[in-house]
């Protein structure tokens, strides 16, 4: 089973992630609701891959994913950034920063199970 962590703080994304993930057997679905418990939650499980929210409280998705670059383990692990930023400014500055993807809230699921194929398999 391939594990995912979802840094959001937002709990109605979270529920919406939540019901998706209940579809796909073969993933187990991490949620944090801030940044320091989903960088903890990330050294405890080593997960496949990260979903992170850029706007979140007290540290952006940004700063998380700069730590996460340099924590051992976690220097290859794809993130995939969910954010409601959808100006191409936005993407472009999280795509050249390194993120594998971009997903625009509101969450298109049919989006997110593509990103989550290409990217998991």
């Amino acid at each position: 089973m391939k594990k995912v962590v979802y840094i959001e703080d937002n709990p109605a994304n979270q529920r919406l992630v939540t019901q998706v993930f209940k579809r796909l057997p073969k993933l187990e679905l991490l949620n944090a609701d801030e940044p320091i418990s989903g960088l903890e939650l990330i050294e405890k499980h080593q997960p496949d891959l990260i979903l992170l929210d850029i706007n979140l409280p007290g540290m952006d998705g940004f700063e998380v994913f700069k730590r996460l670059r340099e924590k051992q383990g976690c220097e290859n692990t794809p993130v995939i950034a969910i954010s409601a930023n959808a100006m191409q400014e936005d993407i472009d500055k999280a795509l050249a920063l390194g993120f594998d993807d971009y997903i625009v809230k509101p969450v298109n699921i049919s989006a997110l199970l593509q990103v989550l194929e290409n990217t998991l398999q």
